[in-house]
């Protein structure tokens, strides 16, 4: 079914009411795995959900407060070093580092910060190491094989 590591499993675990919330350009290539991701898992669980911010999570922030979630994950292209494909959690602190492109209009760690300050809530930050960040539609071959993963292993869930 997906092929994530059980490291990875154990972080984007579901925990009560839980939220997806994928964040990303699907005109910059792999900075779209976000959006790609989002649009392709249906949970079958009601208590868990997802929320597709595009390039303004932002906007979404007080959506999220008023669900007041138990967990939080959010899933962003994000530039750590890794081999295209390559998941990783990463600590909210250092995601404005490691994010692809300044497509977000607002920085996510500070905007995050406010959401777990004000809800409580666990968040994890699940990176992907793109391959290309260039104006183009689609995924590369392996930043489509992490995505189709997550998918799967979100698709999974009672």
């Amino acid at each position: 079914m997906s092929n994530l590591s059980a490291e990875i499993g154990a972080a984007i675990a579901p925990r009560g009411t839980t939220l997806l919330i994928t964040v990303g350009n699907p005109l910059r290539a792999d900075d779209g795995l976000g959006p790609f991701v989002g649009e392709r898992v249906t949970f079958r669980s009601p208590e868990c959900r997802v929320i597709n911010a595009y390039t303004t999570p932002e906007n979404i922030a007080q959506s999220v407060i008023d669900l007041k979630p138990d967990k939080i994950i959010l899933l962003d292209a994000a530039r750590f070093g890794g081999r295209p494909g390559e998941l990783k959690v990463i600590a909210l602190d250092l995601i404005d580092r490691h994010t692809t492109l300044s497509t977000h209009s607002f920085p996510l760690g500070v905007t995050f910060s406010v959401v777990r300050e004000d809800t409580g809530a666990e968040l994890v930050v699940l990176g992907v190491e793109p391959g290309s960040v260039e104006f183009a539609e689609g995924l590369t071959p392996e930043v489509k094989k992490s995505a189709l993963s997550l998918i799967g292993y979100f698709n999974t869930i009672d």
